[in-house]
């Protein structure tokens, strides 16, 4: 169920929350109206504002098809060259007017604004609430803030910082401050204070709301991403140590209906089709784009996902033959109970991609036809991405062509507060303790442990990042180290795990190693270009047609100090001459 509504009170609320001036208003004015005179008052008032800062997540740069774009400039994807994903984003060529660039920045900046004036007009002295109402409120407004305004310190290298509301909108045009400003003057005081404010959870009603576990995440995340182990670690270790949440024994359950707001969960982005949009088109859709600036209820990522010859989507992104690869390296352990009806493939495999020659269904279409036939990809593809989509239903059950979906987007979950623990305790140099709990997040998914590879290979693992259609050999073992862990969690355990769930081209920003993770792809793709006549139609990846070229092209194209960050969006520039 979704609980948490936002669409018509959004709608109605947004209205008021616009900077208003007196002198338009006519003298008389209707006494039964919320106006930002009488608006503001209560609880109810508050309820229906936070509301509104909540729906900016459901933003198509922030959880919508726009960070499908993201996604295709990591080592995870490939494109089709004649989609202009490919042209714009693969080879960078996107400019401060592109869309993602361009609406990523105002999104964030309208769930900012929402917050600010809770923040700010919650101190009111006519507020009829009680002293810990307003902190509970302004906990849930602080905490959003606090992650609208990372993923803009994150995108942008900087933002603006406001932490007040303005009705004038001159009074917005400031300096650009520093990421580490953003950090150390917003985020942190933030969560901070929002931990100390937030209960534990809510009643089912209230279920998508912020709780003490989503604030103390991304506090935890916040000091990874700067690099401060022993922080990090701390603030993990607060949310393992609660016992408050746990992994879903059904991994393909952290994105279907069924198991939304499961104990895995730690913020989540509520959709629903329950209103549907005026017309099919999904640009509408948790869009501001002609001046729609509430969002509705419906996600727009599953048409982006899913594969054009089935549910009329659009595969702007498809997994790269390094994710394939990894994946099917996923090695099932059958001994484990999840895999007693004789599994083959890992849960992380069949519930993130569809890849060709293994059982299974693809909206309710087996791969090989009782008769024989099989149902090829298209292009050059190995795979199709199964995430966030409704992948095992049947079409005619997908309401508006599959361009909407009422899929919540899980921004952070349990498994990935373990692996970024495991990375914590590993830059500490504990990389003993990270493999446990490197093995917890293996264990869930049904497959060997680290910890396993270790005791049947005297001490060691294998390399399962390494391509064995690649080298021809097998992967070779390592001995468990700090740096050895490093390689595991960046170019293992977090893709396989976390795919298509917008983490990795920020993780890979964040590690610095960007050119490096293109890099190596361009030189398995290159090889595979090379020897196209020999791998077509063959194991293990069972590539149809042709290699897609995507790699060898972006590797080149990269460049470090253009490319890490997002450009400030140019209509930003133009209306803030403080801001360059």
């Amino acid at each position: 169920m979704k609980l948490v509504k936002y669409s018509l009170i959004t709608l109605l609320t947004s209205l008021l929350l616009i900077g208003c001036n007196e002198d338009k208003f006519l003298t008389q004015s209707n006494p039964n109206a919320l106006t930002p005179e009488t608006f503001w008052k209560n609880s109810t008032h508050f309820d229906y504002a936070l509301n509104t800062v909540y729906a900016a997540l459901q933003f198509n740069s922030i959880s919508g098809f726009r960070t499908t774009n993201e996604m295709a400039l990591s080592d995870l994807s490939k494109s089709d060259t004649w989609y202009g994903t490919y042209s714009t984003y693969k080879l960078f060529n996107y400019t401060n007017s592109d869309p993602l660039v361009q609406n990523r920045w105002a999104e964030l900046y309208i769930g900012i604004n929402r917050a600010n004036q809770i923040v700010t007009f919650i101190e009111g002295e006519d507020v009829e609430m009680t002293p810990e109402e307003k902190l509970e409120v302004s906990a849930q407004a602080r905490t959003l803030r606090a992650f609208y305004y990372f993923e803009l310190a994150n995108n942008y290298d900087g933002a603006v910082i406001n932490t007040v509301y303005h009705a004038n909108s001159d009074s917005l045009n400031k300096k650009l401050n520093t990421r580490a400003e953003v950090i150390s003057e917003v985020v942190i005081p933030d969560l901070e204070f929002a931990a100390q404010n937030l209960p534990t959870s809510w009643p089912d009603m209230d279920a998508g709301r912020v709780t003490w576990g989503t604030a103390v995440s991304l506090l935890g995340k916040v000091y990874l991403y700067d690099g401060k182990w022993a922080e990090a670690a701390a603030e993990f270790k607060k949310v393992i140590d609660s016992n408050m949440y746990s992994l879903s024994p059904v991994y393909g359950n952290n994105f279907n209906e069924s198991g939304e707001h499961s104990a895995e969960s730690i913020f989540e982005v509520n959709y629903s089709t329950s209103v549907l949009p005026p017309s099919n088109n999904r640009d509408w859709v948790d869009n501001i784009a002609g001046g729609n600036v509430t969002p509705s209820e419906a996600s727009s990522i599953e048409h982006v996902f899913t594969h054009i010859l089935t549910a009329g989507g659009f595969n702007v992104v498809t997994p790269s033959q390094y994710l394939h690869e990894l994946m099917l390296k996923d090695e099932v352990d059958p001994t484990h109970p999840i895999n007693a009806l004789g599994e083959t493939h890992s849960q992380r495999l069949t519930s993130s991609i569809l890849v060709p020659q293994f059982y299974g269904t693809y909206f309710t279409r087996k791969w090989t036809e009782d008769n024989g036939d099989t149902y090829p990809m298209g292009g050059g593809h190995s795979g199709y991405v199964k995430k966030f989509t409704r992948w095992d239903t049947g079409i005619s059950v997908i309401e508006n062509n599959g361009q909407t979906s009422p899929i919540n987007f899980r921004l952070i979950r349990y498994a990935d507060v373990l692996l970024m623990y495991a990375e914590a305790l590993n830059e500490q140099g504990n990389f003993t303790d990270a493999i446990t709990y490197i093995d917890m997040v293996r264990d869930r998914a049904g497959v060997y442990s680290l910890s396993h590879y270790m005791s049947q290979n005297a001490g060691q693992f294998p390399k399962l990042n390494i391509s064995e259609q690649v080298t021809g050999a097998p992967q070779p073992l390592v001995t468990p180290s700090q740096e050895s862990i490093r390689e595991h969690i960046r170019y293992v355990e977090r893709p396989v795990e976390l795919s298509f769930e917008g983490h990795r081209w920020k993780d890979l920003r964040r590690w610095g190693i960007i050119k490096e993770a293109l890099d190596r792809r361009a030189v398995d793709e290159q090889w595979r270009l090379d020897n196209e006549a020999t791998i077509l139609g063959q194991p293990p990846l069972y590539i149809s047609s042709y290699i897609i070229q995507n790699f060898v092209e972006q590797a080149a194209k990269y460049n470090e100090s253009v490319h890490k960050y997002y450009p400030l969006p140019a209509n930003e520039v133009q209306t803030n001459p403080d801001l360059l």
